[in-house]
């Protein structure tokens, strides 16, 4: 991250004129199939109704989601099966993780040394890995490390992942048991059996619900990204994962970015539509990230998951509303993960299992 680079909305998907790309196309076909109904005098009326369906899916309905995303989403966790086993096993100092696919990762706890914030450590920590993130994108295939803030009773404690070819930053020290505490197993455990349901998750002892933050552009620039929802009044999890593109990849991405943009705006313009203040703003923020990363500067997939965990599904409602309106306060936007849960499960394990 930089200073002089402003936060927006994820440019995850991709966008045609404002719109993405299955959306266009669902909303055309959808049109085509209708004005061949009205045309033709003998169209049967199954033509009007898969029209009719196909440009409904095109409509937004939650999370980002449109409604023919959300029902394919639904429809496939009804087919498949809900039970799911994850194994770790611990290798000297190395801890090899298995969900969906396997890694091996080291883990390192944070060395804490009273108020960070009062020390301006904490500034040498966020350098120490912004670094780190800079020279990994020199790697041809990237890299994918991982901080975590776990709450255990009263305390907090901060935990990095990095590959094991990765050498850690200053202030961070070997502790794979933290490793396997934030993967759920314990010491003397080496797997763990989970059962999904559609909004929640059962583990060992206790149920989870996964939150990942979509936006982070409404937040003030005076306060830090997710300040406010670690000092909620409940208990929750933070799972920060960060994919450094490589090198000639981010370049491409960059420069395909800025010319999507600039493509986009040149055809609103022709078709007679006013450029807006946010279109505008937005071109600019993917000019200057262009700019970082000719500077040799790393290109991130950043992704932050929040977990409230709690003994009983009520406990854990009435923590995911304290989180909700602490992250909304906050503003930050996060989406539900409806059928997803775990998905994101997986993907928020120290090591990124499921990336």
């Amino acid at each position: 991250m930089n200073e002089n680079l402003g936060l927006g909305e994820s440019d995850a998907e991709a966008r045609w004129i404002g719109v993405r790309r299955h959306q266009a196309v669902l909303v055309i076909l959808g049109v085509g199939l209708a004005s061949d109904w009205v045309m033709s005098p003998r169209a049967p009326l199954l033509v009007i109704v898969a029209g009719l369906a196909l440009a409904m899916g095109a409509v937004p309905c939650y999370d980002g989601l449109t409604v023919g995303e959300g029902c394919v989403v639904a429809l496939r966790y009804l087919l498949r099966s809900h039970w799911h086993d994850l194994n770790v096993r611990e290798l000297g100092d190395d801890v090899v993780l298995w969900a969906i696919g396997e890694v091996a990762l080291r883990g390192y706890e944070l060395t804490h040394r009273g108020r960070l914030d009062l020390s301006g450590r904490d500034v040498t920590i966020a350098e120490g890995l912004a670094a780190l993130a800079d020279a990994s994108s020199a790697a041809r295939t990237g890299q994918h490390f991982s901080q975590h803030v776990v709450t255990k009773g009263a305390d907090t404690l901060t935990m990095l992942t990095l590959p094991l070819d990765v050498p850690a930053p200053d202030g961070w020290t070997v502790n794979n048991a933290l490793a396997l505490e934030v993967v759920g197993v314990g010491n003397d455990a080496t797997s763990l059996r989970v059962l999904e349901r559609f909004t929640y998750l059962r583990t060992k002892g206790q149920l989870a619900r996964i939150y990942r933050v979509r936006d982070f552009s409404a937040v003030p620039p005076s306060r830090g990204l997710l300040e406010h929802l670690l000092r909620s009044s409940t208990t929750l999890d933070l799972a920060l994962h960060v994919d450094v593109v490589a090198g000639a990849k981010a370049h491409r991405l960059a420069a395909r970015a800025v010319h999507r943009v600039g493509s986009d705006a040149a055809t609103s313009r022709a078709a007679g539509f006013r450029r807006t203040a946010r279109s505008s703003r937005n071109f600019e923020r993917l000019s200057q990230r262009e700019a970082l990363v000719a500077s040799g500067r790393s290109l991130l997939r950043l992704a932050v998951f929040v977990i409230v965990r709690g003994e009983s599904l009520d406990e854990v409602h009435q923590r995911s509303a304290i989180v909700w309106r602490h992250a909304h306060d906050a503003g930050l936007r996060l989406e539900r993960g409806w059928g997803l849960q775990l998905r994101w499960y997986f993907a928020q394990l120290p090591g990124g299992p499921g990336w």
